[in-house]
């Protein structure tokens, strides 16, 4: 589905590819599922903005995502993992070699060190 976590919550999975607003034509949500308890469960764990609730929110999650897999809408067939080979002859900024998000690697920043 090209879908990758561009930041660390939950809800960058829920709402676009099994949430009901993305149960449109032109949406993300391929699979048409839309469970609208689901969806209100959803913004009711995503209000729990106080950190103090931190702990309960993500426990929501959990259960809203055992609920997805127990519906099984769709099933997962592929799981990339990305690889940077780094010889020590190379350098530049570290980000530009272990962040995913920036493929293809930026090679306007990598340098060879012995290199005249």
């Amino acid at each position: 589905m090209a879908w990758i976590a561009d930041f660390p919550d939950p809800s960058n999975f829920y709402g676009p590819i099994l949430g009901c607003g993305g149960a449109v034509q032109g949406g993300w949500n391929w699979s048409w599922y839309c469970n609208e308890e689901l969806d209100a469960r959803a913004q009711k764990a995503d209000a729990m903005a106080d950190p103090s609730q931190a702990a309960a929110r993500i426990d929501e999650w959990k259960k809203i995502f055992t609920t997805i897999q127990d519906e099984a809408p769709w099933a997962p067939v592929f799981n990339e993992q990305r690889f940077t080979i780094r010889s020590a002859r190379l350098d530049g900024p570290d980000g530009i070699f272990v962040d995913p998000v920036h493929i293809p690697v930026h090679y306007d920043y990598v340098y060879a060190k012995d290199a005249q």
